[in-house]
């Protein structure tokens, strides 16, 4: 089910219907060492497309009615359990980016309500804290998934 679904996203998003000036979590350049993660790229890189499938959300823009963004901190733990399982061969920075999108994790939980009214509620004190913990967990995933 979960691998139809990020198959959507690469569909939806392949099909022009995001917004193009929105950030996006895309791969570093090739470099001439190999990946230290090479069977978990995919899916590194299919969460990295649901998190930037999932940020019109929080710009108030519409989503779509088969909206994976209401999964997306489970799928971005597990692919976190994965890479943990594996932190050894992960350089210095991307055992760092792991902790800090574990942080963000965890800091984006109580964010929820907030998430699902598109990033924005009557108190300013909750955006500004769930506006950071998102912007730690994309800031942070994408140097994770450069890393690995």
């Amino acid at each position: 089910m979960r691998s139809s679904a990020i198959a959507l996203v690469f569909l939806l998003v392949g099909c022009g219907t995001g917004t193009t000036s929105l950030p996006t979590i895309t791969p570093a350049p090739a470099s001439s060492s190999a990946s230290p993660l090479p069977e978990l790229q995919p899916r590194l890189d299919a969460i990295g497309t649901l998190l930037t499938a999932c940020l019109p959300r929080l710009r108030g823009e519409p989503v779509d009615q088969m909206d994976n963004c209401a999964h997306l901190m489970p799928d971005v733990t597990g692919v976190l359990d994965e890479v943990e399982k594996q932190a050894d061969k992960l350089p210095p920075s991307g055992r760092s980016a792991l902790e800090k999108v574990r942080k963000a994790i965890t800091d984006i939980a109580p964010c929820e309500p907030w998430f699902a009214a598109g990033g924005t509620s009557p108190d300013g004190q909750l955006d500004a804290r769930c506006g950071k913990a998102w912007d730690e967990l994309f800031k942070g995933y994408n140097a994770l998934r450069n890393a690995a």
